[in-house]
C-alpha cells in the first residue's frame, strides 16, 4: 500500500474512479462528529470482519496486518469515497468522506466525517475537480489503526468509544480513519494527465488568480446568475484569451502579464481555439481558476 503513485484509472471491482495510494507516513487525518461516530464504528466492524474472512479464504491478506508478537495492535487497510459537499453551510468547498458505494445507500447517507480545512488548501483543488470529471464516484486508499482492549477496561455494558471485534473475540480500540492521499504535487499532476483523457477541453481548477473585469461585465453578469461559482468558456483571440461566461465577454487574459495565465493562454490554443473552466465571483473580484501559473520562458 505504499507504492509510489502512477495513474489515476477506475476500479472494475467498485466501479471507483480510484486514486494511487500515497505514503502511509503522509497520511492526513479526518474529522469525526458526534453524528458519524456509530456510522464510523459499523463501518470498520464490517471492514474488519471482511478482511478476516478474506484472510481466512487466502484472497486479499495484505488488508489488515497480523497483531504483533505480544499481541500488539493491527492496523485496516480501507477505501472510501471523497464527496464534494458544496451543501455545507460551513465551507462550501469541504469533501466528505463516506463508505463506499458498496455499503449501500447515498453518499450522504454513508458520510463517516470530513477532510480537515488545512488540507483542503493543497488537496482540496484537485480532489473536486477530479469528482467533477466523471459520473464514477471519487475514491481513496485509507487505513485504520487498531489497538487491542485489555479485558479489564472492557464492559459490554458500558460505552468503551469507537470499537470493534474480531472474529477471536478479541476488542480493539479504534482510530480515526487517515487518507493515504498522494503528495499534493503528485495529485495535482495525475488529476491533470487524467483530465486530458476523460476532458480535454477542460482547464482543471487547481489555482486561483485574480483576473481584471471588462468594463460593465460585472454589473451585466449579476443581472445573469446569483452563482458565486460557474463555468466559463476560454477563447482564443490573436494572441490572447477571453473569458466568457454564456456570450458575455467578462476578462481579457494577456500573455506576459505577471506570467499567471501564460500556460493557459497556451493551452487554450494547443486545444484549437476554444476550452472549458471554472470562475468564482468573489466580493466583487473575478477569480479565474487553472492549472499552471508559472510564467513561460521567451513569452
Amino acid at each position: 500500500m505504499d507504492g509510489t503513485p502512477q495513474f489515476i484509472t477506475r476500479d472494475p471491482a467498485s466501479g471507483m474512479l480510484m486514486i494511487p495510494a500515497g505514503k502511509a507516513k503522509f497520511a492526513v487525518g479526518v474529522g469525526l462528529w458526534d453524528d458519524t461516530l456509530a456510522p464510523f464504528s459499523a463501518f470498520v466492524q464490517r471492514e474488519l470482519s471482511e478482511a478476516e474472512a478474506q484472510a481466512e479464504a487466502g484472497r486479499r491478506t495484505g488488508r489488515l496486518t497480523p497483531p504483533g508478537p505480544s499481541g500488539g495492535g493491527r492496523r485496516l487497510h480501507v477505501t472510501v469515497q471523497l464527496v464534494p459537499r458544496p451543501d455545507n453551510a460551513y465551507n462550501p468547498h469541504a469533501i466528505s468522506v463516506a463508505a463506499p458505494p458498496a455499503h449501500g445507500g447515498t453518499d450522504i447517507e454513508r458520510h463517516l466525517g470530513y477532510m480537515y480545512d488545512r488540507n483542503l488548501v493543497s488537496l482540496g483543488g484537485a480532489l473536486r475537480s477530479l469528482a467533477a470529471l466523471t459520473d464514477h464516484p471519487l475514491g481513496c486508499h485509507a487505513f485504520v489503526d487498531l489497538e487491542p482492549l485489555h479485558p479489564d477496561d472492557v464492559d459490554d455494558g458500558e460505552d468503551v468509544g469507537l470499537h470493534a471485534r474480531a472474529a477471536d473475540g478479541t476488542r480493539y480500540a479504534v482510530d480515526g480513519p487517515r487518507l493515504m492521499l498522494p503528495w499534493w504535487e503528485e495529485l495535482q499532476t495525475m488529476a491533470v494527465a487524467c483530465a486530458r483523457t476523460v476532458r480535454p477541453d477542460l482547464i482543471l481548477a487547481l489555482i486561483g488568480h485574480w483576473a481584471p473585469w471588462e468594463p460593465g461585465a460585472r454589473e451585466e453578469l449579476a443581472h445573469r446568475t446569483r452563482d458565486k461559482e460557474f463555468t466559463v468558456t476560454l477563447r482564443s483571440d490573436q494572441r490572447v484569451v477571453r473569458v466568457y461566461y454564456e456570450e458575455l465577454c467578462l476578462s481579457t487574459l494577456e500573455p506576459g502579464l505577471r506570467g499567471f495565465f501564460d500556460r493557459t493562454v497556451q493551452r487554450v490554443e494547443e486545444l484549437g481555439g476554444t476550452a472549458t473552466a471554472r470562475a468564482e465571483e468573489h466580493q466583487g473580484a473575478l477569480k479565474l481558476f487553472v492549472e499552471d501559473s508559472t510564467a513561460l520562458t521567451g513569452v
